[in-house]
């Protein structure tokens, strides 16, 4: 299955007018590792391209704006949200993108929702996003192209690794980390060490 090529060109008109261009490149950067890791592990690829094009597309509102979208919506804004209110970014978007472009899709919203902490539960398509968001083509540092060539092989390796790097990097700036984070993480872990046992 494919999107509708004039849903998709509607949606990056409104991304690169309303993103930075820096954004609005991460953006196609995460698409493009996105579909390839779709194709390569068997995540549906219209999925897989939304997801990716739609994630951030509210990253750059203002704090208050993030936090009225959350507050109209009913969300629950946590403490950790409530202090750092970017982090709502993947939460409302799929608000915006429902009813600007028409998007219904439970599993892409998912996705939106947990490409920033993770979660415990993650499906393939919040794993494609989750790790594409870290490694596409425009990210410098040395653990995106790391992570990008162990997902080609491994998406939950990959994902186990960039949850790491999340980790280590906010408790080296000695900032709160967010409990969607550490459980997700310690999930992972949990996982994989039964699996091995098994």
């Amino acid at each position: 299955m494919t999107n509708d090529p004039d849903q998709i060109a509607r949606i990056e008109v409104y991304l690169n007018e309303n993103l930075s261009p820096a954004r609005f490149r991460h953006v196609l950067g995460v698409r493009e590792v996105a579909l390839t890791l779709a194709k390569r592990h068997g995540v549906d690829i219209a999925q897989a391209e939304l997801a990716a094009l739609l994630h951030d597309c509210v990253k750059e509102l203002p704090d208050d704006e993030l936090r009225g979208l959350a507050k109209r919506h009913g969300l629950q804004v946590d403490e950790h949200e409530q202090q750092t209110p970017g982090l709502l970014h993947g939460k409302v978007a799929p608000f915006v993108v429902a009813e600007r472009f028409g998007v219904n899709d439970e599993t892409v919203f998912d996705a939106m929702r947990r490409h920033s902490t993770g979660a415990v539960e993650m499906g393939s398509l919040d794993q494609v996003l989750f790790v594409a968001d870290f490694c596409e083509p425009n990210r410098t540092y040395t653990a995106a192209a790391e992570v990008r060539e162990l997902a080609g092989h491994d998406l939950e390796a990959a994902v186990l690794e960039v949850m790491q790097f999340k980790l280590r990097k906010t408790l080296l700036k000695k900032q709160p980390v967010h409990p969607d984070s550490f459980h997700a993480y310690n999930a992972l872990v949990d996982k994989r060490i039964k699996n091995r046992t098994d």
